[in-house]
């Protein structure tokens, strides 16, 4: 009889726990529905290039079009270590690939922690800056690095979430998007 009581409270424990990681998890989604900007929407892949306006190293206002060509998008940060760690080998990988628009967006840095990056690893794709995060919130982005490949029509055709590791691995997506 005692250990039929306990089972009893036991099971009623686990299944108010249950319970409250249940509404837990829709009040996050409604949270995070409700504090998305209104009309924005998160892209994806087979969504269009995000017309979104960033600005050159030199304060031009640049946006990203179709007509670019096809393109690999990198979204970073210098407090970011993979970042830091991937930007390298983007731009080595750049150099297999000339028909690809390379483009690393910096997320609302300054100039004194952008700079020292594109010096120190002799960066040779556009550097962008993203002052508005615009480009995180197009992506629903909770993390640093992510890459995006645009094909020429200006057509999401990958979203990499993490840093590449392997020249190989960019190498192989580029083409996907190039042939």
């Amino acid at each position: 009889m005692y250990e039929a009581k306990q089972q009893s409270k036991l099971r009623k424990r686990v299944q108010l726990a249950i319970l409250m990681v249940a509404a837990m998890s829709i009040l996050a989604v409604i949270l995070y529905m409700t504090l998305q900007p209104k009309g924005s929407k998160i892209v994806t892949v087979g969504d269009s290039l995000p017309q979104i306006e960033l600005l050159s190293l030199e304060d031009e206002k640049r946006t990203l079009k179709a007509q670019d060509g096809p393109m690999l998008i990198n979204l970073w940060a210098s407090w970011c270590k993979p970042c830091i760690n991937e930007l390298p080998l983007l731009n080595e990988a750049q150099a297999f690939a000339p028909e690809v628009a390379f483009v690393a967006i910096n997320m609302k840095e300054d100039f004194d922690k952008i700079t020292p990056m594109i010096e120190r690893y002799d960066l040779t794709m556009e550097v962008l800056r993203d002052e508005e995060l615009a480009w995180k919130r197009a992506l629903g982005v909770q993390g640093y690095p992510v890459s995006v490949l645009i094909d020429a029509e200006g057509t999401i055709q990958r979203i990499h979430h993490g840093a590449y590791t392997e020249i190989d691995e960019i190498l192989e997506q580029i083409a996907e998007i190039s042939s």
